[in-house]
C-alpha cells in the first residue's frame, strides 16, 4: 500500500483547469517514483471543492487558481474555509493575471504562488515543488535515521548488555523471549553511545529534528519527546513553571501526576470544585464561573491547570480559559493527555489547546493515538519559556537510557497525524454515528450524547461544553445485571476489553487503530445483553453515589504534610487530623483527600459510602491512611 498525492486543482476559468489538469497528468509520468501514487483531480467551483477536501482524506495538495484571486481578499473565504477543514492542508496560488497577486494578507495560510504561464510551460518544475513539500511534510528524521543505523549492524561494543540478543538467542531457559519478540526487537534496542542519533536530554542529531518537526505538526514552538509517560511531562511542566508558594489554580479532577507534580514543586494549588453526575458516576470539567472567580479572588495566581478532555470525553471551551488567565498574567497548562488528536479535525479543533492558545500542552501519545505504552510529548507556546531551566528539569526527570523504539514511535505517529489524521478520524466519525444510530433500537442500553449531558450538568450548555464522540459511553443502568456480570460477560464471551466502568455505564475507546469489524462485534454484544440474550445472574442491588463529595480544604502547603513526619492510623480515628497522602477512590476517580487538608466527619462517611461498595480507595489499606504527626 502505497501513500497518494492527490493534487486539486479548484476554480480556474473552464479551458484553464483542463490545460493546468492535463499538463500536470502528463507531468506526472515524468516522475519515476515508486513511493507513492501521484494523481490529479479537479473542482470547478468552490463547493465542490470544499465537498471534496472534506470527504477525501488523500487530498495532499491544492492549486487555487486566479478566478478567485484577482486580489488577495477575495481568496480568503475560500482559503479560511479549506483550513478551516484541513489546517494542515498545503494551498498553492496559480495566478494568470498581468499584475499578479499581492499575497501579503495570505501568505501565512500559502505554501506558494505559482503564474498559470509556468504550469503550462513548465509543469514538471510545479509538480516537483509539489512533491518536494509532500516529501517534507511526510518525512520521519528519527526513524529514517534509526532504521539506517540498524540496518548497517555494526559490531556493538557498548550497552545494553544482551548485545542485539545474544544472551537470549542460545540460552536454554531464556530463548522463548527472544523468539516471541523477534530479532529487530533486540538488535534496534541500542545505547546512547549512538551520537549519530542524538541525545534525547539534549536535542541533537535526529532527535533533535525529529522534535523540531513535530513542533511544525502540532504548531508550536517547541515539542519534547517524553519516554516514561505524560505522568512525568506533567512533573517535568510544573516543576519547570512553579516555585516553592507559588498560587496554581487547578481542577482537583486533574490526573494525579498533577497533584504530584505540585507536591514536587511545593506550590498552593486553589481547587475548582467537583462537578459530579453521581447517577452516571462522572465528573464535568469545572464551571467556568467558579474558574472566573478564582482568577478574581487569586490575582497573584501563577498558573491555571485543566485536564482539556476528560477521561468520559467532556470537552472545556479552552479559548474562553486562556483569554481569561492571559488578561491576567497567568499562564495555562492543559493536560491534553485523552486527546492528542484534536487539532487534526474540524470537529474536534475548537476544544483543542493548542488552537485555543494555550502556554503548555501534554498529550499522551499512546492513548488515542499511535505511539507505544510510555510515549508522550510536551508542547510549548509559551513566548515566555525558559529553555535553559525547562533543560534542566527534563534531564532531572529524563532517563540517561532512554528506549529508542519508543521515541521512533513518537515520531512516526505526529508524522501519521500531520499526513492521514483527518481521513482516519473522518472514517471513525463516521463509524461511530453508524453505531449510534443502530443502538437506538435498544430498550434498555443506551448510548449517551449531547443532550444527556446537558441534562446532567448544569453548566453543560452555558460554559459550551463538548463531548469527543470517539468516547463511547454507555448506559447500562436499566440492565438487571451487576457491572461486574456485565463485564465478565464481555470479556470471557465475547472478548471485548472495555475501558472502564462505573456503576451504571461502561466507557469505550475509539481510536485511530479502531476498526469498523470491532464496532460491529461490540454492538452484536450489547444487543445480547439489551434482549436479555444471555445467561448472567440478575442483580437487584443498586449502588448509589453520595450526593456531594466535600470540598478540599488546605491547611498548609502539600508539600509540608507529604514531606513531613507522618503516621498511619485507622480510618474512624482520622477525622481532626491533617491528611499525608493523596486518598483517591475509583469510581469516580476524584481525590477526595490531599496532603495538607484537614480531615472532616463528612470525609470518613463519604470513604465509609464507597468501601461498602467494595469500590478501590487508592491511599487506604487495610481502613488505614497516613496523616500528619503530632496534629
Amino acid at each position: 500500500m502505497l501513500p497518494i498525492l492527490r493534487i486539486l486543482i479548484v476554480e480556474l476559468n473552464e479551458s484553464s483547469l483542463e490545460l493546468t489538469a492535463d499538463n500536470l497528468k502528463n507531468a506526472v509520468r515524468s516522475f519515476e517514483r515508486s513511493d507513492v501514487d501521484i494523481e490529479v483531480v479537479c473542482a470547478q467551483k468552490p463547493q465542490e471543492a470544499l465537498d471534496i477536501i472534506r470527504e477525501d482524506g488523500d487530498i495532499q495538495a491544492v492549486l487555487l487558481g486566479s478566478s478567485l484571486n484577482d486580489t488577495a481578499e477575495r481568496s480568503l473565504p475560500l482559503l479560511n474555509q479549506i483550513k478551516e477543514i484541513r489546517h494542515e492542508l498545503p494551498v498553492y496560488i496559480v495566478d494568470d493575471s498581468d499584475k499578479g497577486l499581492d499575497i501579503v494578507t495570505i501568505s501565512n495560510k500559502i505554501e506558494a504562488l505559482f503564474y498559470h504561464d509556468d504550469v503550462v510551460s513548465d509543469p514538471e518544475a510545479i509538480l516537483g515543488y509539489i512533491l518536494n513539500d509532500f516529501d517534507d511534510r511526510s518525512e520521519t528524521p528519527f526513524w529514517t535515521a534509526y532504521k539506517k543505523y540498524v540496518a548497517e549492524n555494526n559490531d556493538s561494543w557498548h550497552t545494553p548488555g544482551h548485545n542485539g540478543g545474544a544472551s537470549f538467542r542460545n540460552s536454554p531457559y531464556i530463548s522463548d523471549f527472544y523468539r516471541f519478540y523477534g530479532r529487530n526487537m533486540f538488535v534496534s534496542d541500542l545505547s546512547v553511545s549512538v551520537d549519530s542519533l542524538g541525545s534525547l536530554t539534549d536535542s541533537t542529531n535526529a532527535i533533535g529534528k525529529a522534535q523540531k518537526s513535530v513542533a511544525q505538526t502540532f504548531e508550536v514552538n517547541h515539542s519534547f519527546f517524553v519516554t516514561n509517560g505524560s505522568s512525568t511531562s506533567n512533573k517535568i511542566i510544573l516543576q519547570t513553571l512553579l516555585r516553592e508558594g507559588d498560587k496554581v489554580i487547578v481542577d482537583r479532577n486533574c490526573h494525579k501526576s498533577v497533584h504530584y507534580g505540585m507536591i514536587q514543586a511545593r506550590a498552593m494549588p486553589i481547587y475548582l470544585d467537583s462537578v459530579l453526575n453521581k447517577d452516571y458516576g462522572i465528573f464535568a470539567p469545572p464551571s467556568l464561573t467558579q474558574l472566573k472567580e478564582k482568577i478574581q479572588q487569586h490575582p497573584d495566581a501563577k498558573l491555571i491547570i485543566l485536564t482539556g478532555c476528560t477521561y468520559d470525553g467532556l470537552l472545556t471551551d479552552l479559548k474562553q480559559v486562556v483569554d481569561a488567565a492571559h488578561e491576567h498574567g497567568m499562564k495555562v497548562f492543559i493536560d491534553e493527555a485523552w486527546f492528542a488528536y484534536s487539532l487534526f479535525h474540524p470537529a474536534f479543533r475548537h476544544y483543542s489547546a493548542i488552537q485555543a492558545g494555550a502556554d503548555y500542552v501534554t498529550h499522551s501519545a499512546h492513548k488515542v493515538v499511535s505511539a507505544f505504552s510510555q510515549a508522550s510529548y510536551i508542547h510549548i507556546k509559551d513566548p515566555d519559556f525558559d529553555l535553559d531551566f525547562f533543560k534542566e528539569i527534563y534531564a532531572i526527570h529524563t532517563s540517561t537510557s532512554p528506549k529508542y523504539p519508543l521515541m521512533a514511535s513518537l515520531d512516526v505517529c505526529s508524522k501519521q497525524l500531520e499526513m492521514e489524521g483527518y481521513k482516519i478520524l473522518n472514517n471513525l466519525l463516521r463509524n461511530v454515528e453508524e453505531l449510534r444510530q443502530q443502538a437506538k433500537r435498544f430498550k434498555r442500553i443506551k448510548i449517551l450524547d449531547k443532550s444527556d449531558f446537558a441534562n446532567a450538568f448544569e453548566h453543560f450548555e452555558t460554559d459550551n461544553i463538548g463531548h469527543d464522540p470517539l468516547k463511547i459511553l454507555i448506559d447500562v443502568s436499566q440492565l438487571q445485571y451487576s457491572n461486574h456480570e456485565i463485564h465478565r460477560f464481555l470479556m470471557d464471551e465475547v472478548g471485548l476489553e472495555i475501558e472502564k466502568f462505573t456503576h451504571s455505564t461502561l466507557l469505550v475507546l475509539l481510536t485511530l487503530g479502531g476498526m469498523k469489524a470491532k464496532i460491529v462485534r461490540l454492538f452484536n454484544a450489547l444487543n445480547k445483553l439489551d434482549e436479555g440474550h444471555v445467561a448472567l445472574q440478575k442483580s437487584k442491588r443498586k449502588f448509589q453515589l453520595p450526593d456531594t463529595i466535600p470540598p478540599i480544604d488546605l491547611s498548609m502547603l502539600p508539600a509540608t504534610a507529604f514531606f513531613g513526619e507522618r503516621e498511619s492510623i485507622l480510618l474512624t480515628e482520622s477525622v481532626g487530623r491533617i491528611a499525608a497522602a493523596l486518598i483517591t477512590p475509583y469510581p469516580p476517580g476524584i481525590p477526595l483527600l490531599v496532603p495538607g487538608q484537614k480531615i472532616y466527619k463528612e470525609h470518613v462517611d463519604y470513604l465509609h459510602s464507597l468501601s461498602s461498595q467494595k469500590l478501590t480507595i487508592q491511599g487506604v489499606n487495610d481502613g488505614e491512611l497516613y496523616v500528619l504527626a503530632g496534629n
